[in-house]
């Protein structure tokens, strides 16, 4: 997870030193501006879908291997079977009587797990609070309540969709400053859901 953060930081950088650094006259127009900050704006809101399927991936790694390897569940595995599992029944005739609990529970997780990882990487589409609340609360994270950050969040998102989806019809662009704020904001979110992640703990259940 490390090495995610250190990359995202310094591809952030890297960006904002070649789409809003060369940006500082107050006196230039969109029309000199424009394109470096529709780049800039796609390519970031890019990163920080990459690096939020990352952080629920490593996620889902790390529920499965402390099950499977040292039989440890945390807050996050209780919330990916509350959310994600399928209930069973020990009266089903599925269930014999020989089957171990542990068993079972290691099968439905690995299930969750193969079907969620799928859902992160194929059809996750984008970072607003539709997509996060889909990503982050089966992972028994919460969704972020700063009222700013939440802002920037939405704006960057929806930034994203007009710059991407658009090029003939005209519309205003941000500024490179508001463009560099928003992204700035959203990478603070970034970091404090990585931190929450890093201190997942896990418990034995024997």
């Amino acid at each position: 997870m490390k090495d995610n953060i250190n990359h995202l930081e310094l591809y952030l950088l890297t960006l904002e030193e070649k789409y809003i650094s060369p940006h500082q006259n107050p006196m230039e127009s969109p029309g000199e501006y424009g394109l470096d900050v529709k780049s800039f704006c796609i390519l970031a809101h890019a990163a920080f879908e990459e690096f939020l399927e990352s952080l629920c991936i490593h996620l889902l790694d790390e529920v499965e291997e402390k099950f499977v390897n040292t039989q440890r569940v945390s807050y996050t595995s209780l919330c990916l079977l509350h959310f994600k599992g399928t209930d069973k029944d020990p009266d089903d005739d599925n269930w014999k009587d020989d089957d171990r609990l542990f068993d079972r529970l290691r099968n439905q997780i690995r299930d969750i797990k193969s079907s969620y990882s799928k859902y992160i990487v194929n059809n996750n589409h984008g970072i607003n609070l539709k997509y996060l609340k889909k990503l982050l609360v089966p992972l028994g994270l919460d969704l972020p309540s700063d009222m700013r950050e939440i802002s920037s969040l939405d704006n960057l998102a929806k930034y994203r969709g007009v710059y991407a989806h658009t090029f003939q019809r005209k519309e205003v662009s941000i500024s490179p400053e508001d463009a560099w704020t928003y992204v700035q904001d959203v990478y603070r979110m970034c970091m404090r859901l990585a931190d929450d992640a890093k201190k997942v703990h896990y418990y034995a259940i024997h």
